[in-house]
């Protein structure tokens, strides 16, 4: 079942590698009132206390499948369902310290019916989050 927030509360966690931490995952539910196509994501900016990454940084896994956003932008066969968790991935080496985190996105995203001069619609949320060790 998905939260009302758009940050989940279950799913943030250090990811590994071979063994080696190489970023950090949180789940982000659709923030619009329908799904939407891959090609219309304009990505997720995150910050978490002091640290940034821009909106094109963040890898997305939907349907099971992992993308950069220049991937999603140019696909053609994948949706964000309204229903679905995206699985957001931020390459940091090392990952977060375990802890409570103050987690910022603003998630940006295209409509086909609104004027270009208007977009994206840029959706804010941040939530606190814990690591555990």
């Amino acid at each position: 079942m998905l939260e009302r927030e758009l940050i989940q509360n279950r799913g943030f966690r250090n990811v590994a590698d071979g063994g080696e931490i190489t970023g950090f995952q949180f789940l982000l539910r659709m923030p619009n009132y329908r799904g939407l196509w891959g090609s219309l994501i304009d990505g997720v900016s995150v910050d978490v206390g002091d640290l940034h990454w821009d909106r094109d940084v963040p890898l997305w896994t939907l349907q099971g499948r992992r993308f950069t956003l220049a991937e999603l932008r140019r696909s053609t066969d994948v949706r964000w369902q309204l229903d679905e968790l995206a699985t957001i991935t931020v390459p940091h080496p090392g990952g977060l310290a375990p802890g409570v985190h103050q987690l910022r996105v603003a998630i940006a995203l295209h409509a086909p019916y609104i004027p270009a001069e208007f977009q994206p619609s840029v959706f804010p949320a941040e939530r606190k989050v814990t690591i555990v060790a």
